[in-house]
This record gives structure tokens, sequence and C-alpha cells, in this order.
């Protein structure tokens, strides 16, 4: 039996996150079920539940997939000379966020769902860790170079302000999905004034 390729496993998982985006964009999460996320996907039951047991287990993907390909610019950003402004760098990475299917809507009702689901409230909590991680590593990078702090320090002040960070970009989903009105533009421009006071 010949053996699969990496390409091709993560050719398949991409394929079931779409089609399980697709099904919970149009249906919701709790309605979505994994026999629509398996028609939608035009697979059999087995081969997608080779890759997911669960639509719990697929949506945590799917979000980690989304937020993975938005982290890895603070990772870059950290590596630049100067590094560039949280004020700058935190609004364009919410920015980007309300342009994927996940965000806003999937990511509260997942957010929601966590709250009675002892499986995805555990994997929120690692997932808000690799966030605040990420923010974090960024915040110090910037706090050493714009600052001239030492590194224990930067890297302390950085873990001190990258918990209200993460929240100012759970706000700005939590405020797309609810306050329409143009919302986005306006909750961005706070946030820069906020940034700004550093």
């Amino acid at each position: 039996m010949p053996k699969v390729s990496e390409e091709h496993r993560e050719a398949m998982r991409r394929r079931i996150q779409d089609a399980a985006l697709a099904c919970v964009a149009r249906k919701g999460f709790a309605a979505a079920s994994m026999a629509d996320i398996v028609a939608e996907a035009g697979l059999s039951a087995g081969a997608v539940y080779v890759y997911y047991k669960g639509k719990e287990q697929l949506t945590v993907d799917v979000g980690r997939r989304v937020l993975e390909e938005r982290l890895a610019i603070l990772d870059v950003l950290g590596d630049s000379t100067p590094v560039p402004p949280p004020h700058e760098v935190i609004p364009a990475i919410m920015a980007g966020l309300p342009k994927t299917q996940f965000f806003p809507g999937i990511a509260l009702q997942v957010w929601g769902e966590a709250v009675h689901s002892e499986q995805l409230g555990e994997v929120a909590q690692t997932i808000i860790a690799e966030v605040t991680s990420h923010i974090s590593g960024y915040l110090a990078a910037w706090l050493a170079s714009a600052r001239a702090l030492e590194h224990d320090d930067a890297a302390a002040e950085a873990r001190r302000l990258a918990p209200a960070v993460v929240g100012l970009v759970q706000g700005y989903i939590v405020q797309v999905a609810f306050a329409g009105g143009g919302i986005e533009e306006r909750y961005l421009d706070s946030v820069r004034a906020l940034l700004q006071a550093l």
C-alpha cells in the first residue's frame, strides 16, 4: 500500500476545514453536524474521521489555522529593525481578522460553546495562551528596541501588557460582530490612540 504524503494529508485537512467553515457559516456552530461537513467536503465519513474525530476538534483547527496566519506577522515584525510600534502593528493584525470566514461570527459561536464544553474550554485557554505568547514576544522586541530596555525588563513589561492587548483584539471581534455602523475603523482608531500612549 503506497504511503500518503504529508502534502496530501495537509490538503485533505484543508479541504475538510474549508467544508467546516462553509457549514458553520451557513448553519451556525450548534446546528452544523459532522454529517453536514462530510457532505460539504464530498468525502466519505471514514475519510473525514481519519483526520477529525468531531466538530469541536475540527473547528479548533480551523481557528488555529486562521490565527497562525495572522500571528506569524508578529514574529516577522519582532525581528525587524526597527521594530514597528504597537499602535501600527496591533490594529493591522485586527483589521485582517474580519476578512476571514472564521472571524467574527464563528469565533464567537465557538467561544460561547466553550463556556459549556470542557474540551472546547481547555482548547480555548490553550489558544489564548498561544496568542498571548506571540503578542508578548513582539512587545518585548519592541520595548527592547524602542525603549532600550534590557532583555529581562522588556520581557517582564511585555508579559504585563500582553493580556490587555489580547483583550483589545477580542473586543474588536465582539464589536465587529454586534456594533455595526462602521465600528471597525472607529475601534481601530481608538486602539491606535490607546497604544500610542505606551
